[in-house]
């Protein structure tokens, strides 16, 4: 279907900063635009600098986009709105669209309208004005260069999902979050703040800044909007959170700065003397506890964030180890993963088309078979089974032994064969004679017993962990009732305790 033609331009858009609020802070250029504008837009009419204008330009209705700031049910394409009724009034002939302060600082509005205007092909003038950033500097008696200031829009700012703040919000930077144009405002920023600081962190709300009636308010980052002082000349001032200070607990550099803490002269001894080998064991026992927490994860989600926090604190580690050693860094490991991550995913990132999962999942190996060649990774024979993870679990690895070897074409054509061979393998091992017989038979009775569940379609992993919660529910229901009958459990005949069995599998039907 053909795209509509756009309307063709016949008049030009002028963006004129309005400056702080005082006449007298608009810039002589500004003036001379707004004096001699045929029509102005404002973006909002609670603007002092609005009434002197209407002062000097009696003859002119100025109009604003304060009932869409009334109306709008979110604030995500507010400002495209704008844009889009702005533009459209530019085809019938020139518009000034007036803005507090600067034009091109903490104005998401007129990135909006730049935007589409480059669209349209419609040509944009920028006429400065004094930002409100100077004014609010000169209350707070901050330099914003010196303390590397962060600019952030109130309304882009409520519009984050929770997860996207911290990409967003810098907590070890200052900032200056403009248009908390009302208490409704406030309480978004509030909302969306509180993902990075903590509710009781002092920031410092600026009202009217370089005007007469100018108040700075001092309120814990949780009460900014336990009242209606927030209005259309309110900017919101928050401090940066000191790395030391350690009350910066919801960021990626928190967690970064605490391990560099721990690995430092002066840091804890036990983490000091760690190195990638001792570490092994508890990765690999932070990954079960995660798997553990997955399974409880409808009971105790909290649960599952705490194992992750586990489990990633391995990752900080081993990378905190490795720049020591310079090696790599938290950012190497960071750039591998996501790099990967697109690169395998073209019908994501880039234009190939899969019809499904099964798809996806072919291309990617291709797809890493192929960076292996890229990389000189890839040797003349490799064996099918050469990548498998030494460390994985036992049966996690046999069920990926087996998959790789079946593949190939190497297996038991029938269930049948599977079972002769398990009892095969089961009086192999009643035949062993020594220790180290007996151990090598019971692995082969292990591994057929996996190939056997193979077969059946049966995770192996998921059956034995079934069986060991089914077991524990049960011994622990056996403990529970002899404490209830005053019993020592390990005084027990052998009878009593089948007796419990029995009753705790019975509870269970």
């Amino acid at each position: 279907m053909p795209r509509a033609k756009q309307p063709t331009p016949v008049g030009t858009l002028t963006i004129v900063g309005l400056g702080p609020g005082a006449w007298e802070d608009v810039t002589l250029a500004a003036q001379l635009a707004l004096e001699a504008a045929p029509r102005i837009i404002c973006r909002t009419l609670r603007h002092p600098t609005v009434q002197a204008l209407r002062e000097r330009r009696p003859d002119l209705a100025v109009t604003s986009f304060d009932e869409l700031y009334e109306q709008a049910a979110a604030w995500q394409g507010l400002y495209e709105e704008m844009a889009a009724q702005l533009v459209a009034a530019a085809t019938t002939g020139d518009v000034v669209y007036a803005v507090p302060g600067h034009p091109l600082i903490g104005e998401a509005s007129v990135r909006a309208v730049r935007a589409l205007a480059a669209a349209r092909d419609l040509p944009v003038r920028i006429v400065a004005g004094l930002s409100f950033i100077e004014p609010i500097c000169a209350a707070l008696g901050i330099d914003p260069v010196a303390d590397g200031m962060q600019i952030i829009d109130a309304t882009e700012l409520a519009d984050l999902l929770p997860q996207q703040v911290a990409g967003r919000v810098t907590t070890s930077r200052p900032a200056l979050i403009a248009q908390v144009y009302n208490r409704r405002m406030a309480s978004a920023t509030k909302l969306a703040l509180l993902e990075v600081f903590p509710p009781e962190w002092p920031v410092t709300l600026v009202r009217a800044a370089g005007l007469p009636e100018e108040q700075v308010r001092n309120v814990p980052l949780s009460a900014i909007d336990h009242d209606d002082f927030a209005d259309h000349l309110t900017s919101l001032y928050v401090p940066p959170i000191p790395a030391d200070s350690l009350q910066s607990l919801r960021t990626p550099e928190a967690l970064r700065y605490v391990v560099a803490r721990l690995r430092a002269p002066n840091g804890c001894p036990w983490d000091r003397e760690q190195t990638h080998a001792s570490l092994t064991p508890y990765v690999l026992e932070e990954a079960a506890e995660v798997a553990d927490a997955i399974e409880e994860f409808a009971d105790d989600p909290l649960h599952l964030a705490e194992e992750l926090g586990d489990l990633l604190l391995q990752v900080y580690l081993h990378a905190e180890i490795a720049q020591e050693e310079d090696a790599f860094t938290l950012g190497d490991v960071l750039e591998a993963i996501t790099s990967k991550l697109i690169r395998r995913h073209p019908h994501v990132f880039g234009d190939v088309t899969v019809a499904g999962a099964a798809q996806v999942v072919a291309n990617w190996e291709v797809i890493k078979q192929a960076e292996r060649a890229a990389e000189g990774d890839q040797p003349p024979f490799e064996s099918r089974l050469k990548r498998i993870a030494r460390h994985t679990a036992a049966l996690a690895a046999t069920h990926d032994t087996q998959r790789r070897a079946v593949k190939a074409g190497f297996d038991w054509p029938t269930l049948d064969d599977w079972v002769g061979k398990l009892d095969e393998e089961a009086h192999e091992l009643l035949a062993a004679q020594t220790p180290a017989a007996r151990a090598d038979e019971l692995g082969d009775l292990l591994f057929t017993i996996v190939a056997l569940a193979r077969r059946l379609d049966v995770d192996a992993e998921l059956a034995l962990r079934a069986a060991n919660q089914k077991f524990r529910r049960r011994f622990q229901h056996m403990e529970r009732l002899a404490h209830a009958r005053g019993q020592v459990f390990e005084d027990l005949t052998r009878a009593e305790q089948l007796a419990l069995w029995h009753e705790a599998k019975a509870a269970e039907a």
